[in-house]
């Protein structure tokens, strides 16, 4: 019942967020409901994901805290990639056995998500727990409630993580056109997801 896909057209980022799973291996999927959320007169910016809170992503958020949020190009094989990636229900093993992007170590450290180097940005974060009196959320198979508000579990099905930017890369090329003025030449080739679904 996702309104948003039901009811409209609603333009969105695609993200790849990659995760890392229990057993230390990474977890990639995507996601457009992915947003700024704290944006300035704060202590630091932040991010709101929204996802199901059954997704490999939402657990393995609630168990290790930390995410890194890869924007990638509109390059047809990275979007190619990125539906195969955001298939729903598929495990770890199965979307990564033949992932096609390049990965790279974090410079923040062992216990972070590898980076998609194709990436133009990548946004490392931290979970904020604390809001909403989140941090006793667990990996449960089914949710009943009592449901947070705004972070952490909020739905029989869903999930909101606010996420700490921690640390931001950019290629060069964009950074550049950001600090020097963007042109045709220079911006950012962005996939845009726009949700809508037909009734077929």
């Amino acid at each position: 019942d996702n309104f948003y896909q039901t009811s409209s057209f609603f333009p969105m980022p695609t993200v790849c967020i990659s995760t890392v799973n229990p057993d230390g291996s990474l977890n990639i999927g995507t996601y457009s409901l992915c947003f700024p959320y704290y944006i300035a007169g704060k202590d630091y910016y932040a991010m709101i994901l929204e996802c199901r809170n059954s997704s490999n992503t939402a657990q393995n958020i609630l168990k290790t805290k930390k995410v890194t949020l890869n924007f990638i190009t509109d390059e047809k094989k990275y979007f190619k990639e990125a539906v195969r990636l955001g298939f729903p229900g598929d495990t770890t093993e199965e979307k990564m056995k033949d992932c096609i992007f390049t990965l790279k170590n974090s410079m923040l450290g062992d216990d972070r998500p590898k980076i998609v180097e194709e990436s133009y940005q990548v946004f490392e974060c931290t979970w904020v727990k604390e809001l909403d009196n989140a941090e006793n959320d667990e990996i449960l198979e089914e949710y009943n409630g009592p449901y947070h508000d705004f972070n952490g579990i909020t739905s029989k099905y869903g999930a909101h993580f606010i996420l700490k930017i921690d640390h931001i890369l950019m290629k060069e090329k964009y950074y550049n056109s950001i600090i020097n003025g963007v042109t045709s030449n220079n911006f950012c080739p962005l996939p845009t997801n726009w949700g809508y679904r037909d009734s077929k």
